[in-house]
């Protein structure tokens, strides 16, 4: 019943009420009995619009709680999304370098140099291993992929690295933190997609698995035939030998470097259909690097800084730091940075930040003479001082030779004769 209705009825009531009050001699105590039906009528529908009164005041108060709590929702959804991306750089940043752990620890030692090159050896014994099965064909049978052969050398050759850094146990894997396990995995995860992203020519990343493993087992051919790309692929630019385990180590891997970046700058006419397949051979290669150097982190995360690829992106960074740059100077610092294979995506990222902001990365931060050979530490300041001097406005004035001067003793370098040095 509506609120009109009720009124009508009580309006009803009241002039039934009057006119048993006007008639009342003529109705005698049927008076009484009207005038107490019209009174009851009249407490009960005030009574009833009471009720109705309330529960439509609930209801109100029942509709403003539902949008409240709709707001509250929306407000705390979009609260979730903030955390959630502060989350994501948090993590982002946790991979950066910590320097508080580099404080703490002794990670500049011969014993943990021992065990990079340790895992070095394996990576390089297992690359050449994957590759020589693929191209036997030994990861196929009847033109289909054999997944499980392919997952079981993988799984031998991760139980291997971690077999480096705990060599009394039989299944170091399932002795590990199952938090640092994930973190490597979705590192590794970010730097394969990130790999795929910079393939030139070829669009890996749309590829479904059965479509890499087709092309790969094309590609495999390459192998066999790498004398016949000499003409074609001659590398022009190594960087030391044994320190880019990705590139130097390997001539097919070299091979396929240079195609997919210093002959596709010149054009895409040099680069043949051999040359990208050996790209797409070195990207296996690269991808067990990928899991070698992870795996290694999840046991020791200073591994990626004993590394003189690092050292160098390290030492030029703080070199552009210290100069006014131009655009053509930011251009050749970002180029040789992309260059380095470093043993993490995300020291580069790092790095990469620090030009753009104009800050350094600290490189006292990161002595480590001692485990580097002399020929290294020198080839090192070379390249520095031809960067300098080719790049840096000033490169020849009394703050570069201030700088030259730090350098020579964070590298433990003579840097006097320093014509000799860029003539060598």
């Amino acid at each position: 019943m509506t609120r009109g209705a009720v009124l009508v009825l009580q309006g009803v009531l009241l002039v039934i009420g009057l006119v048993a009050y006007v008639m009342r001699e003529q109705l005698g105590g049927a008076t009484w009995v009207m005038a107490l039906a019209v009174l009851a009528g009249i407490l009960s529908s005030l009574f009833w619009k009471a009720r109705q009164g309330a529960e439509e005041e609930a209801g109100e108060v029942l509709l403003l709680t539902e949008e409240a709590i709709r707001r509250e929702a929306k407000r705390l959804d979009s609260r979730r999304a903030e955390i959630g991306k502060v989350l994501m750089a948090y993590g982002e940043w946790m991979e950066f370098p910590d320097f508080e752990e580099l404080h703490k620890v002794e990670w500049a030692t011969p014993e943990r140099s021992a065990q990079d090159a340790e895992v070095v050896a394996l990576l390089e014994g297992e690359a050449d291993h994957v590759l020589r099965r693929i191209s036997e064909g030994k990861y196929w049978e009847q033109g289909k992929l054999q997944a499980r052969v392919l997952l079981n050398d993988l799984g031998d050759f991760v139980e291997g690295i971690a077999q480096i850094y705990s060599p009394q146990s039989e299944q170091p894997l399932l002795e590990t933190n199952l938090e640092e396990l994930l973190k490597a995995v979705n590192r590794v995860s970010l730097q394969v997609i990130l790999l795929l992203e910079e393939v030139p020519l070829l669009d890996v990343k749309d590829w479904n698995l059965r479509q890499v493993a087709d092309k790969v087992r094309t590609a495999s051919k390459v192998v066999r035939k790498y004398e016949d790309l000499q003409p074609i692929l001659n590398p022009v630019r190594y960087l030391w030998q044994g320190s880019k385990f990705l590139l130097a180590s390997n001539p097919l891997l070299a091979a396929g470097w240079i195609a997919g970046s210093n002959l596709v700058r010149e054009g895409a006419k040099k680069v043949g259909k051999r040359s990208l397949d050996g790209y797409l051979l070195s990207v296996v290669r690269q991808v067990l690097g990928i899991i070698a150097w992870e795996t290694a982190s999840i046991y020791d995360r200073t591994n990626r800084f004993r590394d003189p690829e690092w050292v160098y992106g390290v030492e030029l960074v703080h070199l552009v730091s210290e100069f006014t740059l131009d655009r053509e100077s930011l251009r050749a610092a970002f180029s040789e940075l992309g260059a380095l294979a470093l043993r993490s995506s995300y020291d580069r990222i790092f790095l990469y930040r620090c030009v753009a902001q104009h800050v350094s990365p600290k490189p006292e931060r990161f002595i480590q003479a001692d485990l580097m050979t002399e020929e290294r530490r020198g080839e090192i300041a070379k390249a520095l001082n031809s960067f300098c001097r080719k790049h840096l406005e000033g490169g020849k004035g009394k703050k570069a030779d201030k700088w030259r001067r730090n350098l020579g003793r964070r590298l433990a370098v003579e840097m006097t004769d320093l014509e000799s040095l860029d003539e060598g």
